[in-house]
């Protein structure tokens, strides 16, 4: 089973979300969420592309440091945790799909 990923402009997101730019630039800058295409030293933020997921990310980002008052710093420790949590427990759901087809004989 793939998962199928989206992407949407540096200038789409703002617009969308109601987001200013400047925000946008300090979430990345602290690494809560990167764009696909950063890595390449030309591309400038409003070329910036992001998955949907980051949406998500973004948005939470900015309710923790809004809603608690939290500084960016431990918002993107917080965020890395979160996103570490989430693995881990797809990783889980994962290897317990296994488990149950190994234990019940159904080994495709």
């Amino acid at each position: 089973m793939s998962e199928k990923s989206f992407s949407i402009s540096f200038d789409e997101l703002c617009e969308i979300e109601g987001i200013e730019s400047q925000l946008i630039v300090e979430i990345v800058e602290y690494e809560i969420v990167t764009p696909l295409n950063k890595r390449l030293e030309e591309t400038t933020e409003h070329q910036w592309l992001f998955d949907t997921a980051s949406i998500y990310w973004i948005q939470k980002a900015l309710r923790l440091h809004h809603d608690l008052e939290i500084d960016w710093v431990a918002v993107a420790m917080l965020i890395d945790l979160m996103q570490q949590k989430e693995a881990l427990l797809k990783e889980n759901r994962k290897y317990e799909q296994q488990l149950k087809r190994f234990i019940t004989g159904n080994i495709v």
